[in-house]
């Protein structure tokens, strides 16, 4: 299947979908066909799936991607209002050498950072890493009112890097899944 007939099978899937769910798919400036290509152009890979958001108002694509070279496992997002690249990520281990040989900060002392800026009661740890060699704690909180917020904390640094507060969030539509 070429890539043109991938993508708009793909855009006939939402359009059906969101028809029949009765909402509408907001306009993006660029879409998900220019964002694939972005990504296809930095990493050769396979896209597993992707899904597009909104978070605090911003619109974005969100490709999990396996590299052709290495069969590395990347989350890569693109923004549907410049059509950039604008993170690159992928989930480790603590001890995975990526994250291990950068972190300075403890994960107890990271911890104390996010709750200082959020308070909440920690649910979920992260270790997140990007290809230029950055690395953080990813600390999912739950707030008193039950929903819950990730704070994103450098380790390398201890620099809060964001704060995304589910509350915030929509999902639109995923296409493909987890293995």
């Amino acid at each position: 299947m070429s890539f043109r007939t991938l993508v708009t099978a793909c855009s006939l899937l939402v359009a059906g979908t969101a028809q029949a769910q009765h909402f509408e798919i907001p306009k993006a400036a660029f879409g998900m066909e220019h964002c694939l290509q972005a990504v296809m152009n930095r990493f050769p890979s396979h896209v597993k799936s992707v899904e597009m958001e909104s978070k605090n108002g911003r619109l974005s694509y969100e490709f999990e991607i396996k590299t052709v070279m290495g069969g590395v496992e990347w989350d890569v997002e693109c923004s549907a209002d410049t059509g950039e690249i604008t993170q690159v990520e992928r989930d480790v281990k603590p001890d995975d050498p990526a994250f291990r040989d950068v972190a300075r900060v403890s994960e107890s002392d990271a911890l104390a950072i996010a709750i200082g800026r959020v308070p909440g009661t920690l649910r979920e740890i992260e270790y997140e890493v990007a290809p230029d060699g950055g690395a953080w704690y990813e600390f999912t909180l739950q707030l008193k009112d039950g929903t819950t917020t990730e704070v994103m904390v450098n380790a390398i640094t201890g620099d809060v890097l964001g704060v995304d507060d589910e509350r915030e969030e929509r999902e639109f539509y995923r296409i493909g899944g987890d293995d």
